[in-house]
């Protein structure tokens, strides 16, 4: 007897072929059965007629390293939107390792990893494991080592560059890692502490990943006015060290005054993949984007992490230097992506905070801190102090979002790119970004059926087969016999997310079922499991 059968669905099997109305039978969490009749009878019948059968989305970018280990819509976020399986551990951002003692990565995670348990004490990747093997998952949940991670237990948090005998013990933390079941390493060279590491380390540690067969996936170092030396530093860091790469949330910005076009970023690749780097990169489909507040500061105000950068914004000589710098015509750091420059004031919006007195500010813009109404300069003045005080008092647990930061056309261009696979990005705190309730179901819903970018089968193959080829998910991201019953069913005209980012907590419509590992989890819109997941 099945446990699950589903009669008349139109089957989009994640090939990229043409859909095919069938019949799938599954059993202990298994596809067993395919055709256009199932002789088996089945505990649970689900009528998909008008309705479409995929493989479950695989998000390749997700900061939702601790979900397990958090109540509410966000441990929802994931499988209302049909993703089965997820990576996290991304831009170097993870929570692996991270021991008691280092309570200033802990702090600077906070904003975009979320509180999770009250203690982090994941001296090794294994130790991490052995906690969430614990914990009830909603999805299927894979991992990155965090570069940044790596470095601040061996390194800390400052302007330092590695001995040999530094790059071995962090050579040696990302072995033990990989053999104890990371997928690969990721970088954060815009973020803490990465933004020290010199292009050897990554050179030397990518290599350890290679030599497991995994994957190294960055955010480089600017997506602004050095953006192509970024790409450059990543495409021969991975040509030197032969490990598989992944260019995370590869574009640049819609101001062109700080970025440039998606076709030369994707023409960077194409001329990459001829010289023989196994490259591909990942997209949201937002014009906003998101991260931690503190990026709003130049490099100088950011070393040593959030302790060091609460004393120099106390600072009245600093805090005035911050107000000459944080403009459109600031200075060009190398590696500094102005956000204010970009941007302005009045786009950027206080989206997390976790010190219950300062709840007001969250889903502020920074200009909505001040009631200062005198002169445009004034003003500024007024708004730098306002947020430089807000990151004082949360200790620098605060997470932003960024409007009008990306072109549409160049959404749009990098998404059509059959290289592109779709990432959330989502960061599960505060008021977050909607791409955390709604990535797959706007890219499926406004992308490929209103925008008509490509067809539904080859939208389908974006986000479940290419990422768990690129993965090595041997038996995830097809509706195959004996495939993982991994699988969302849906109505493709009804599938649309919302995009509020006042009330961003809002599930997308049209996706009817979410099954993972052969467990109804979504049923007819109603959530009914939230531990169905596993670690991979």
């Amino acid at each position: 007897m099945l446990d699950i059968s589903i009669l008349d669905g139109l089957v989009i099997d994640g090939t990229g072929e043409t859909p095919r109305k069938l019949n799938i039978g599954i059993k202990d969490g298994v596809i067993v059965e395919m055709g256009t009749s199932l002789p088996t009878e089945a505990g649970k019948t689900i009528d998909a007629s008008g309705k479409v059968v995929a493989p479950g989305f695989i998000d390749v970018h997700s900061h939702c390293d601790l979900i397990s280990f958090m109540s509410g819509s966000v441990r929802e976020s994931r499988v209302r939107q049909g993703i089965t399986t997820e990576l996290a551990g991304q831009c170097g951002l993870g929570a692996i390792p991270c021991t008691k003692e280092m309570q200033d990565w802990h702090n600077y995670l906070t904003p975009i990893l979320g509180a999770g348990p009250q203690l982090w004490d994941w001296p090794s990747f294994s130790a991490f494991a052995r906690d969430l093997e614990r914990a009830d998952k909603p999805n299927n949940q894979a991992f990155l080592i965090g570069h940044g991670a790596v470095r601040a237990q061996v390194l800390g948090l400052k302007d330092v560059k590695p001995t040999a005998r530094d790059l071995q013990a962090m050579c040696q933390i990302v072995d033990e890692a990989m053999s104890q079941g990371a997928l690969g390493i990721s970088y954060g060279l815009a973020y803490l502490p990465g933004i020290f590491a010199p292009k050897e380390e990554i050179t030397a540690l990518s290599s350890v990943v290679a030599a497991h067969n995994g994957l190294m996936m960055i955010h480089i170092r600017s997506h602004s006015r050095q953006v192509r030396e970024s790409m450059a530093e990543a495409l021969e860091a991975a040509k030197a060290s032969g490990v598989k790469l992944q260019i995370s949330h590869m574009r640049s910005y819609a101001n062109r005054n700080f970025g440039i076009s998606g076709q030369e970023l994707m023409d960077l690749v194409e001329q990459a993949r001829s010289e023989g780097v196994d490259v591909t990169f990942d997209e949201h489909p937002y014009q906003a984007g998101s991260t931690l507040l503190s990026q709003i500061l130049p490099p100088w105000a950011k070393e040593g992490g959030s302790s060091e950068i609460v004393q120099r914004l106390k600072d009245p000589q600093l805090r005035a230097k911050l107000k000459d710098e944080l403009k459109e015509t600031g200075p060009d750091y190398p590696g500094w992506d102005n956000f204010v420059g970009m941007v302005g004031w009045p786009n950027i919006m206080v989206s997390s905070i976790f010190n219950g007195s300062n709840k007001w500010a969250e889903g502020r813009t920074a200009d909505q801190l001040t009631q200062n109404t005198l002169s445009r300069t004034t003003q500024i003045k007024d708004i730098i102090d306002r947020v430089s005080d807000l990151l004082i008092s949360e200790d620098c647990r605060c997470s932003m979002v960024m409007q009008n930061l990306f072109a549409e056309e160049d959404i749009i261009d990098l998404l059509k790119h059959p290289l592109c696979q779709i990432g959330s990005d989502g960061i599960p705190t505060g008021k977050p970004h909607p791409r955390l309730y709604g990535t797959f179901p706007k890219f499926l819903g406004e992308y490929v059926r209103d925008k008509k970018l490509m067809t539904w089968a080859k939208g389908i193959k974006k986000i479940t087969a290419d990422p768990a080829k690129r993965l090595n998910l041997g038996n995830k991201g097809l509706v195959k016999a004996a495939f993982s019953a991994d699988l969302v069913i849906f109505e493709p005209q009804k599938l649309n997310a919302s995009e509020d980012y006042n009330e961003p907590e809002i599930f997308p419509t049209g996706l009817n079922y979410t099954i993972v590992n052969g467990q109804i989890v979504v049923d007819n819109d109603e959530l009914v499991s939230t531990n169905a997941g596993k670690l991979i």
